[in-house]
């Protein structure tokens, strides 16, 4: 009952979606044609004729096995070309669904920083991660200067020339070697390690924006349609939805957060206070410092795991319906 219900469902979805894919990404299986049209249609053929054999020997020789077999990548083959014809319905649908979160979430939240209408998720979660990469890179430079700066002041020194006698020297700055130490303890601990990693973070979300619908996804539609490889097309067709839709969103809830959640900074005054490193909501304090680790190191791994049960989940579910 359950499986019948989903292929309902996923039918409605591409059947109700596809006459509407301008708007999104519409050109999805248009790529998927161009890149690997050819190829898709060679195999397409080729299990045409796997299982037409396989029904003849099958009815021939009276083994149910072949005839069983023939019928069910009958089914497989109908529903992947199916599949192939929709993904457009089925990808604007995922843009729906990510609108309206934008519509009902981000407005609610006063969030208008790299959101305006009609933004998707992928063009938010680049311009997050643009503004977390300068502000990273602001602090790092800020606190490079103030390391090198306490550190040149730390060797002021005062002579007092004793007649008849050696000379008194008083090192007067060289407390400031103490705070240079802890300027640079904070660079390199948190700063270039946040820096490093959001720079990552970007090049990677902007690799797959530009990339996964060109060539991962053609080749995982090949991969679906031809028999022995079916399992792997399933995975591919996963990861290609997971990357270009899940991966963003995540990291636009990532961002609501940084930007709604902890923008109040009087209310960590009693641990972000520091007499060298400013107060409240100085611009390269510790609580700026704060805004950053996370989106540098928790929530990225929190995206991952949520990736990995999406792609999981989808991934069956493909096994499942066809």
């Amino acid at each position: 009952m359950m499986n019948t219900l989903a292929k309902a469902l996923l039918i409605i979805v591409l059947i109700s979606s596809a006459s509407f894919a301008e708007s999104c990404i519409a050109n999805t299986t248009d790529i998927i044609i161009r890149e690997q049209g050819t190829n898709i249609a060679i195999v397409i053929a080729l299990s045409t004729l796997v299982i037409a054999l396989a029904y003849m020997v099958g009815s021939l020789i009276g083994a149910t096995n072949l005839i069983v077999f023939s019928k069910d990548e009958l089914f497989h083959l109908a529903f992947s070309i199916g599949l192939l014809v929709g993904f457009s319905g089925l990808m604007l649908s995922s843009c729906q669904i990510t609108d309206f979160f934008f519509k009902s979430t981000f407005t609610n939240l006063n969030v208008t920083t790299c959101y305006s209408e009609g933004t998707g998720v992928a063009g938010v979660a680049s311009c997050f991660l643009t503004q977390m990469q300068s502000k990273a890179s602001q602090m790092s430079s800020q606190y490079m200067h103030r390391n090198i700066d306490l550190l040149m002041s730390s060797s002021f020194s005062i002579a007092i020339p004793i007649p008849l006698a050696n000379a008194l020297t008083v090192v007067a700055g060289s407390y400031k070697r103490v705070l240079s130490q802890q300027y640079d303890m904070v660079l390199n601990s948190f700063l270039l390690p946040v820096l490093m990693s959001i720079s990552m973070q970007k090049f990677l979300l902007d690799f797959i924006n530009e990339n996964v619908i060109s060539w991962v996804l053609p080749i995982a539609f090949l991969l679906r349609i031809f028999i022995p490889t079916r399992h792997m097309g399933n995975i591919l067709i996963a990861l290609s939805v997971g990357l270009y839709v899940v991966i963003p969103l995540f990291y636009t809830l990532n961002f609501a957060m940084y930007s709604s959640v902890v923008n109040d900074c009087t209310s960590y005054s009693a641990a972000t206070n520091d007499i060298y490193f400013g107060y409240g909501c100085d611009a390269y304090g510790f609580y700026e410092l704060a805004r950053l680790v996370p989106q540098a190191f928790f929530l990225p791994n929190l995206t991952i795991a949520l990736f990995i049960t999406f792609m999981s989940a989808v991934n069956k579910a493909l096994r499942v319906i066809g």
